[in-house]
């Protein structure tokens, strides 16, 4: 039997045991200034918390190579995403002999910014998730299917579902607005910029704790870098220090 959410929360509080809080980051997008004000705000350390990300971390901001140092040196940990899959795939391309393409030229120079770390990169890459459950949590990149839920999400889904009913496009209702709550648990996600930051909460007679919580919240793109704990619902955020229109523009 799944136990109520609001039991597990109970029980993380009243627990004598030190425990690690759980604190989850959205996506970064190279934004590794950003990243770092970000963990000193929450006052991160390795003994208090674990470290989550929604995953793209590394594509189109300024420093890829700084936010793979801050992972590696925290133990972070990421379910993959779209751009993390992009990467991935050039960069097993160039381990093999094989001509790499790009699409745009931001692709390009997070490719060569991270190409002297690629033996240590790509099999980090290679292990990472498409998903991660613990204790009272979720973990996606981008969202579960509404209907038939995560052990029916496709590859596809994991890494860039928005809309649903599927619009082909950023306009249009999303997937958490057709899915019910998950017994028991928190969906944290990220990927949809343009959405926005998401705090969506149970009703006040269940304790009123989130049920999914969005935090790509557009630092790439002149927005904020958003985390969230999950023992203590609590949202922090830093502002962008991008010109956000140099990165869409490429």
């Amino acid at each position: 039997m799944v136990r109520p959410v609001h039991q597990i929360y109970q029980e993380m509080r009243h627990s004598t045991e030190p425990r690690r809080e759980t604190l989850f980051v959205g996506d970064v997008h190279g934004c590794a200034a950003e990243f770092e004000e970000l963990l000193h705000r929450a006052g991160y350390s390795p003994s208090s918390h674990r470290l989550l990300l929604t995953g793209d971390a590394f594509a189109r901001g300024p420093d890829p190579l700084r936010v793979w140092e801050i992972l590696r040196d925290t133990g972070a940990e990421m379910v993959l995403g779209n751009h993390d899959d992009r990467l991935m795939s050039q960069m097993r391309d160039h381990r093999s002999g094989g001509e790499v393409r790009f699409r745009r030229p931001d692709h390009r120079r997070t490719f060569e910014a991270l190409r002297p770390v690629l033996d240590e990169l790509l099999p980090w890459l290679e292990r990472t998730p498409l998903s991660m459950e613990g204790e009272g949590f979720l973990l996606v990149h981008a969202g579960i299917h509404p209907v038939q839920g995560p052990r029916a999400t496709s590859r596809e889904e994991f890494l860039a579902i928005r809309t649903w009913p599927p619009a082909g496009g950023l306009d249009g209702p999303r997937w958490h607005d057709a899915i019910e709550p998950l017994p028991g648990r928190v969906i944290v996600f990220g990927h949809d910029a343009p959405g926005g930051l998401v705090v969506r909460r149970r009703a006040p007679e269940e304790g009123g704790r989130p049920w999914a919580v969005g935090l790509d919240s557009g630092c790439v793109y002149g927005g904020s870098l958003s985390a969230w704990v999950l023992e203590r619902d609590e949202l922090i955020q830093v502002d962008s220090r991008q010109d956000g229109e140099s990165w869409r523009s490429g």
